[in-house]
């Protein structure tokens, strides 16, 4: 994937439809507001930072706005070799 890295601050990785969805816990600073918009989608775990849900579904949409309600960009969006959120 172009213009990131899989460094180990990348903690959670899921294909849900056509999106592949990026956790990066390092930037996670439990604003929650993923949780708000896709509760089916992002969870925050005992250490309050952001996980998928492993068999999570919701609407593409549900999924970006999430995404772009993330504070400090801890939630990438790919669709394949594309990051489309947050923008490079």
């Amino acid at each position: 994937m172009q213009g990131t890295s899989m460094s180990d601050d990348v903690k959670i990785v899921r294909q849900i439809g056509k999106y592949s969805v990026k956790a990066i816990q390092s930037k996670c600073i439990a604003a929650a507001s993923c949780v708000a918009i896709a509760p089916n989608i992002f969870k925050l775990n005992e250490e309050n930072l952001v996980e998928i849900i492993e068999k999570g579904k919701d609407e593409p949409d549900n999924i970006m706005l999430a995404a772009q309600s993330c504070p400090t960009g801890a939630i990438e969006i790919w669709e394949g070799d594309k990051r489309l959120w947050p923008p490079l």
